[in-house]
């Protein structure tokens, strides 16, 4: 409504406030959060890994720079060794290794020795080499495969295993290690010449005569001890055996042999194979220093070991190919 003024003009009185609430304001519309990625491994493309496992495996390639390949297993049931079904998956898989080295995430009990040698040179043929990461163990075969890697990140607190072979045996029905024969006869060897040396000493103290005259009674003796525990040692099986072993010795020592003076590649070998007192033996961080290459490794990547490990501890896990967002 319009005025008049002390000077003749007009002015516009301001519109009174309305009586009430303001007009709300339009909301924006909220913002949508993330689809978070989903995770596979080559053996089931179409099921995606727990959050709880793919996530630090996700992060684990991050922080190494590294394309990452896993080879999960831990021995529960429906999980197989590594056998000729995982080698066979990981040749056909081959196209997809890159020319540069590759991260290859292993927690295994084991397995069959060719299959585990296998996938080694495979890694070594189609990715330029691959880096063995254990979170929690690489045992039997598993260790085998870990010698073909040009580094091994091993946890603080994993573990590795000797590589005796195992077989079956079907009198006793049971799994044993080819090395208890070849240690049994070693042990019979050393009890004879120890018991040889006593009857030595012993006859010529008593009769006062030379060694050349009391050595064939000496022998004779030691000789009717051991022979009826000779006697029970099937001597085709015992070369069954240490044929046997000499194959994962000799699987060792090619492994190896690339990064590796002979020499001291044999003496691993031989160490692997034949030098634990059984097949379950843990070989821990300090004592695989002083045959493998371990790298340092930060904090970072050892708390992303500690999430997988704590993972494989409570699940049963069999995964194995390359580790990649699904499509």
């Amino acid at each position: 409504m319009a005025t008049a003024t002390a000077n003749g003009s007009t002015a516009t009185k301001p519109a009174a406030k309305s009586k009430g609430r303001a007009a709300a304001k339009p909301k924006s519309p909220a913002k949508s959060s993330p689809t978070p990625k989903l995770w596979t491994v080559s053996n089931r493309p179409k099921t995606p890994l727990a959050p709880a496992l793919a996530d630090p495996l996700a992060k684990l390639g991050e922080q190494l720079g590294m394309q990452i390949w896993v080879l999960l297993h831990n021995g529960e049931s429906g999980t197989p060794p590594i056998d000729w079904e995982i080698r066979r998956a990981f040749l056909e898989m081959r196209t997809e290794m890159g020319s540069e080295r590759a991260a290859l995430v292993i927690d295994s009990p084991g397995g069959f020795a060719d299959d585990a040698y296998r996938i080694a040179q495979t890694f070594r043929r189609h990715a330029g080499g691959f880096v063995a990461v254990i979170p929690r163990w690489a045992k039997s075969a598993a260790t085998l495969l870990t010698l073909g890697a040009d580094e091994v990140i091993l946890a603080h607190d994993a573990e590795m295993g000797p590589l005796d072979v195992q077989i079956y045996d079907e009198e006793r029905e049971q799994r044993g290690s080819a090395l208890d024969e070849i240690q049994a006869l070693e042990q019979l060897h050393q009890v004879a010449l120890k018991q040889l040396n006593q009857n030595l000493t012993l006859m010529r103290y008593i009769t006062r005569r030379r060694y050349d005259v009391v050595l064939p009674h000496a022998s004779k003796l030691v000789s009717d001890m051991m022979a009826p525990m000779l006697d029970k040692i099937d001597t085709v099986h015992y070369a069954k055996q240490s044929r046997l072993l000499a194959v994962a010795e000799e699987y060792a020592l090619r492994l190896m042999v690339p990064r590796l003076p002979r020499a001291d590649a044999l003496k691993v070998a031989e160490r692997l194979v034949k030098r634990y007192p059984e097949h379950g033996f843990v070989i821990d961080r300090q004592e695989a220093s002083t045959m493998l290459n371990l790298v340092e490794h930060s904090d970072d990547v050892e708390d992303t070991l500690r999430q997988i490990q704590e993972y494989v501890w409570d699940h049963e896990v069999n995964a194995y190919g390359l580790f990649k967002e699904q499509a």
